[in-house]
């Protein structure tokens, strides 16, 4: 038996989420997030099996990751890197054929300085103030540019999850004004969430991410959604706690009664987060064990009292997966599925099945 927690990915799902944005999207179809090792589930391998389904479009944040995308998936599809550009990075843009998004004049300036030998795409901000040019520079964008088209214009939504918001309308039409400026290039708006919003806001190329891996929740989480991985880890000792005793460092759990306890292989080390002490929680065959006490770089404890006929050592524990829903483990961390699933590091075992 293996003591290393593990994570099957399961690419079978991953495809079937994106099949299923695909269908929620208008005439651009959808294209895959597959940045931060695709959310924790595996850059190449994902973006292998997505393309193999017919994705032909992949959004990454950084150079160095679009170059992983591209050895996956071959010469076709497109890769856009969502971070900017620097001249350091042309380099690899013109061997790896990815396509930078410009995200300031700055941007476009280094870009026109370059040889200018592989496209670009736009990013314009209409709301987050984070990335982008603002709408009073698309403008002065367009003008540099002269005859030089994006090959793609993009936007992101800052409250999608939220359907009755209205910066989702304000948004759409500062993005649909700043369109005015390159008539005839190719748009992308939605992301996870906007595939839940109005069709006019699902116009163009769409960007699911968390979605693929089967997180995400609210009402614009679409029905059908399978978890993208399961994460489990062994047990390696069970014990009975007698009543008034403690669990863990610090002693912040004691005892009410005596209370059979089971010490899992994962902690903080693996990337499962300190903040789930005394609030979440692991499967054990259908039984839900809460967390008790705080974890460990290594090590987790679960009351298994009510799973006593599996609590055993070398029995495997469910910590995201089917029964295990990620957004429910993430409220119980006091967070969001994303850093749970890109929070992942190399000790967990990635099991890859189609």
């Amino acid at each position: 038996m293996s003591l290393r927690p593990r994570a099957c990915v399961h690419l079978g799902n991953i495809v079937g989420n994106w099949r299923l944005y695909d269908r929620l999207s208008g005439p651009g179809g959808a294209g895959a997030v597959v940045k931060a090792n695709a959310y924790g589930h595996g850059t190449a391998e994902v973006s292998r099996a997505l393309a193999g389904a017919g994705c032909s479009h992949f959004f990454v944040a950084y150079a160095f990751e679009g170059e992983m995308v591209r050895r996956a998936v071959g010469p076709g599809p497109e890769i856009y890197v969502f971070g900017g550009f620097m001249p350091e990075d042309a380099p690899l843009c013109r061997e790896a054929g990815l396509t930078p998004v410009l995200n300031s004049l700055e941007n476009i300036d280094t870009w026109l300085a370059t040889e200018r030998s592989f496209p670009f795409a736009l990013h314009v901000d209409t709301g987050m103030n984070r990335l982008g040019l603002r709408l009073d520079e698309v403008g002065d964008a367009q003008r540099r540019l002269g005859e030089h088209k994006p090959m793609l214009l993009l936007s992101h939504f800052a409250c999608a999850d939220d359907p009755d918001s209205d910066m989702n309308t304000a948004q759409s039409n500062s993005f649909a004004e700043a369109c005015v400026q390159f008539p005839g290039v190719a748009i992308s708006l939605a992301n996870t969430a906007g595939h839940g919003l109005r069709a006019e806001m699902r116009r163009g190329l769409t960007r699911p991410g968390l979605g693929l891996y089967g997180g995400g929740s609210g009402p614009t989480r679409p029905e059908g959604l399978k978890p993208g991985m399961t994460l489990e880890a062994p047990i390696l000792q069970v014990r009975t706690g007698r009543a008034g005793e403690t669990v863990g460092y610090g002693a912040s759990a004691r005892l009410e009664h005596d209370t059979l306890l089971a010490t899992v292989g994962l902690g903080y080390g693996d990337g499962f987060l300190r903040s789930a002490g005394n609030s979440g929680f692991g499967y054990l065959g259908e039984t839900c064990c809460p967390i008790v006490g705080r974890i460990s770089m290594d090590l987790i404890t679960l009351d298994v009292s009510a799973a006593v006929p599996l609590a055993k050592p070398g029995a495997w524990v469910e910590f995201i997966g089917a029964r295990a829903d990620l957004e429910r483990q993430a409220v119980a961390a006091g967070t969001l599925g994303y850093e749970l699933t890109t929070g992942l590091g190399s000790r967990v075992e990635r099991i890859y099945e189609d």
